[in-house]
């Protein structure tokens, strides 16, 4: 390490930790924002294949409509949803029928 730049540090204390300090519990990432998707399907193409794609062209996806849709946080499926539609947003969204409340270890 550079004594320059450690000489210049102040003195940790290596005291016990006190409850107040303890590590951060549920309460205080509440308010975290998070990004939620849902997932309609996937399909690959080959760059070929996309590079042919024009306006008004459909890409099948793996799955059919009416089925589920996976809900993700950050990229984690967290349950599944039924995509409903809003008349008075005129806009979609998502039913929620099954979330994972468990928690990995």
């Amino acid at each position: 390490m550079n004594e320059t730049l450690y000489n210049g540090l102040p003195e940790i204390e290596h005291a016990p930790i006190p409850q107040e300090s303890a590590p951060i519990g549920e309460y205080a990432v509440q308010g975290i924002p998070l990004v939620i998707e849902a997932v309609l399907g996937r399909t690959r193409l080959t760059v070929a294949q996309l590079s042919k794609l024009h306006r008004d062209d459909h890409i099948d996806l793996d799955t059919n409509f009416g089925d589920p849709v996976d809900l993700k946080v950050n990229g984690t499926v967290i349950g599944r949803g039924e995509i409903v539609f809003d008349e008075s947003k005129t806009a979609i969204g998502v039913k929620i029928v099954e979330i994972s409340h468990g928690r990995r270890r």
